[in-house]
């Protein structure tokens, strides 16, 4: 049983099906919680639903409220410097939202409240298990694809709350017949290697043999071309891959370092690494909690 004392930060990752809640404290192991699921809940449900979550994860931490300092909120979606969400497609009941109010709001903590995106505060958590020096970028694959620059553990904010829309990157090289996705457009990272691109092609995900499918062949090159554009774009000193699907991808790892490093620009760092990341379905709520010590 770990021991109460002050200092703990408290992560909420508020997404699509549920309420997600993190604390904690140093690299002690955090406590977590799931909240009850939802689909597109009002504004008034999801209060209520981050009410109830933080009471029964105090209760099975054993803390009291005053030994909460600091609160991170982690979000999908594009927000300005205020933590206002400008959309939110899976919680449109937030939109317009300035989420460090609604959360004072809500828990009435008397702490400080800060609010990060979902991409941030995961790699946030990734940093937390894994320290890097210098700068890292983490780039995510899933159903989209997306990430975010850390340096030194600090989020590297460029625009709406994000170091960019990497999955909308245009690795097509002008191909005519470039796969295409509502969000991302023609040609986008995310088009080449997203999910349902994979899914929807039939790519045999647990056989050995999945790097043989045409599909998973053009979705390799599109990757190396990706991480090339980033290593000119932000010179990072290490290339991290997470998300629902890296799994797919990292067998494959040497082979995509050995495709993006061929014939790479002199802007690029003459020594980056690439590896891949422990992704969880707390990494957001945590990498909020270690953010809001942080930012």
């Amino acid at each position: 049983m770990q021991t109460n004392s002050p200092g703990w930060s408290l992560g909420i990752d508020i997404g699509g099906s549920s309420v997600k809640m993190a604390l904690v404290q140093g690299v002690e192991q955090p406590y977590t919680l799931r909240g009850d699921p939802h689909e597109m809940p009002s504004f008034e449900v999801l209060s209520d639903s981050i009410r109830y979550s933080f009471d029964a994860l105090m209760k099975q931490a054993g803390l009291d409220r005053g030994d909460v300092s600091s609160v991170g909120v982690s979000i999908a979606g594009p927000m300005d410097s205020e933590g206002v969400i400008e959309m939110a497609a899976n919680v449109p009941a937030l939109a317009g939202v300035s989420i460090p109010n609604w959360i004072e709001d809500t828990l009435k903590l008397g702490v400080p409240v800060t609010a990060a995106t979902d991409a941030n505060a995961a790699a946030a958590c990734e940093h937390r298990r894994n320290p890097m020096p210098g700068r890292s970028l983490y780039l995510s694959l899933g159903t989209g694809v997306g990430g975010a620059v850390l340096d030194d553990g600090r989020p590297v904010i460029i625009t709406r709350g994000t170091s960019g829309h990497f999955g909308h990157m245009d690795v097509s090289g002008g191909d005519p017949d470039a796969p295409v996705t509502p969000g991302a457009g023609r040609g986008a990272l995310e088009a080449y290697i997203g999910f349902r691109t994979l899914e929807a092609a039939g790519v045999p995900f647990e056989s050995e043999d999945r790097f043989a499918h045409p599909t998973m062949k053009r979705a390799l090159t599109a990757l190396a071309s990706g991480i090339r554009i980033l290593l000119a774009m932000y010179r990072p000193d290490h290339i991290v891959l997470v998300g629902g699907t890296v799994n797919i991808f990292a067998p494959a790892l040497d082979r995509v370092e050995a495709m993006a490093n061929d014939g790479v620009t002199r802007a690029a760092p003459a020594k980056w690494t690439l590896s891949v990341g422990q992704s969880d379905n707390f990494a957001a709520a945590i990498g909020a909690a270690t953010l809001s010590k942080v930012c």
